[in-house]
């Protein structure tokens, strides 16, 4: 079921990473010291500019590698607990990070806020659990949006009093519109022998 909240984009980031916390028991430290790999590979300059340090570049344990892991600790529980405005290089590394963790949310939920649908990159592995993945995740959507729309076609017309139930259904339209051209995409990977990685379309034209 999809949020019908709307949150910062500094919002969104924090509350993926706290469910990641609260549902799968990720430490703050352990997310931590993968964001400063995600860092150093996605923007390698920008660390280097701020002098943000690189955890696994430490050949040795000692005073120095302890200060730079505190350092960098409390630099993240900043941004974590909205202490701090997250920059706007921060974005890519702090979803990829999430990633890692399993967190498949954040990635499409800022693609929709800038106007994009973010579509789900197909994961590698057995052919037939994927398959069937892609299937109920289609299944799973396109139910929640039946639900709605039930819901405002109960005097069998959509009009202005369906207001109230309009951000969530087309909420739950855009969650499954996400999940078929995910399955789309797995389709051309796994039978067309196309690598399509992550589609992005607009999702509202102008006018």
């Amino acid at each position: 079921m999809s949020e019908t909240r709307h949150p910062s984009r500094d919002a969104l980031l924090r509350d993926a990473l706290g469910r990641l916390r609260e549902q799968r028991g990720i430490a703050c430290e352990r997310f931590a010291r993968e964001l400063n790999r995600q860092v150093m590979a996605c923007c390698p300059a920008k660390a280097a500019d701020l002098h943000l340090p690189d955890l696994d570049g430490f050949t040795t344990v000692g005073d120095e590698y302890d200060h730079a892991v505190m350092s960098w600790a409390k630099r993240v529980q900043r941004w974590a607990s909205g202490a701090v405005e997250f920059p706007a290089w921060l974005e890519e590394p702090w979803c990829a990070a999430l990633e890692v963790f399993g967190d498949d949310f954040a990635r499409v939920s800022l693609a929709r806020r800038h106007g994009f649908m973010g579509v789900k990159r197909p994961e590698s592995g057995d052919e037939i659990s994927c398959g069937f993945a892609a299937l109920g995740e289609v299944s799973r959507e396109t139910g929640d949006v039946m639900a709605v729309m039930s819901r405002m076609l109960h005097d069998n017309k959509l009009s202005p009093a369906d207001l109230p139930m309009a951000d969530e259904a087309l909420a739950e339209i855009d969650d499954a519109i996400v999940a078929l051209m995910s399955t789309r995409s797995l389709i051309e990977r796994k039978v067309l022998g196309r690598n399509p990685g992550v589609r992005l379309a607009v999702a509202k034209s102008g006018g």
